[in-house]
């Protein structure tokens, strides 16, 4: 009842507020096939509001082989040797006008998939629409269900209020926008979802600002009165292809007891013609992260280097250290973690990308962490394909 509550409040305000006409551009599959977009066709096309979606799936080959057929600690694209369907979201979205006058959206994702078990948040909101007996490695989880509110205030004030991805990080939970299908170590590690409001504003045509007071890193209703911060500020400049910003969530994990999470990301981006290399840096630290006393440190440092060939196609490398300090994060023990990654990005038409790659992991740690303990690297042979709707 709690949730077809939410829905229903999130697509009325969808279609109730500021009516702006949607791009009629097709994009995707259902375009292709029938010329029309998904909003088209259920109607929604003159309320600017859009329907659409993606579908991600993909296999992995461990050269090991692993008797229990994990790859971890890499994680979502975690299993050797099996098919599976890693995404399949779908949205609903009525984007804000940003313009002279007040407007209001908002947007409902729902996805099913295995990467759903590292995209739910806490707190009874979407942990338990699945059990894992039923379905193995699949879950559901619904990442965002926000209402979205521009303001004429200055140079216009957008604020989200609800569920929604948080600021801090490159790579997405959503697919599309990452170039390889693997993530990283860091990515895991950094939070993926924030509940409560996050306020963004463009200080100018270089600077804009983030400021948000949400319940907690991947949270919902946990421990309600252990809020955090969120705020981020970016630079950019696209005379010189230059992008610069900086992310943090901060505050207690728990209300009962002192459990302050403190995680920042500072990222570069710098376009090169064909060329584009990001640098990024984390960091995070916990109190009293496992039991009373016991506190956690990581950080890390990923670089990405990727070529756009032509229009369909694209190589790209990256590069990783992941050091979990205090052997809280993975169960490898105090650690550091390596990786490198090579790849390809094919985009045959619009709506399909294929995504190739060869990943070898490497460790210095207390525990063999990979192949069941046995091994301290891994080597991993994957391709995904991702389908727009």
């Amino acid at each position: 009842m709690f949730l077809r509550k939410c829905l229903f409040s999130v697509c009325s305000v969808l279609i109730l507020s500021h009516v702006a006409v949607a791009d009629d551009t097709p994009a995707g599959l259902i375009s292709e096939l029938s010329g029309k977009n998904a909003s088209s066709w259920a109607g929604l096309q003159p309320y600017g509001v859009s329907i659409g979606g993606w579908a991600a799936g993909g296999i992995n080959h461990n050269i090991d082989n692993p008797n229990d057929r994990s790859n971890g600690p890499v994680s979502m694209t975690d299993r050797a040797g099996e098919f599976h369907l890693y995404q399949l979201n779908l949205f609903i979205e009525k984007a804000v006008v940003k313009g002279p006058s007040w407007d209001a959206g908002g947007r409902f994702d729902f996805m099913f998939g295995t990467d759903t078990r590292y995209t739910q948040a806490t707190g009874h909101w979407d942990t338990e629409l699945i059990t894992q007996r039923d379905l193995r490695f699949y879950d559901i989880a619904l990442p965002q269900a926000y209402v979205e509110v521009f303001a004429p205030i200055g140079n216009g004030v957008s604020g989200k209020f609800g569920h929604f991805y948080g600021i801090i990080g490159y790579e997405s939970v959503p697919s599309t926008p990452n170039f390889f299908s693997s993530h990283t170590y860091s990515f895991k590690s950094s939070p993926f979802t924030a509940t409560g409001a996050l306020f963004s504003y463009a200080l100018n045509d270089q600077w804009s600002l983030n400021l948000g007071a949400v319940t907690g890193a991947d949270n919902f209703a946990r421990d309600l009165g252990a809020m955090s911060h969120m705020s981020g500020l970016t630079w950019a400049n696209a005379k010189t292809g230059t992008t610069v910003s900086f992310s943090v969530l901060q505050g207690d994990v728990y209300k009962s007891q002192r459990s302050e999470l403190v995680y920042y990301s500072a990222i570069l981006q710098q376009d090169l013609g064909k060329w584009h290399y990001v640098l990024q840096h984390d960091r995070g630290t916990q109190q009293n992260a496992v039991a009373q006393g016991q506190n956690a440190e990581w950080y890390s440092i990923v670089q990405y280097l990727t070529y756009q060939m032509a229009d369909t196609w694209g190589v790209g490398v990256r590069g990783e250290w992941f050091r979990d300090h205090n052997g809280i994060r993975y169960s490898a023990g105090a650690a550091s973690y390596y990786a490198m990654t090579a790849g390809v990005n094919w985009k045959p038409n619009s709506w399909l990308m294929i995504r190739p790659e060869l990943r070898y992991d490497w460790s210095q740690a207390q525990i063999a962490p990979f192949d069941g303990g046995q091994r301290t690297d891994q080597v991993l042979l994957g391709a995904d394909a991702v389908i727009q709707f």
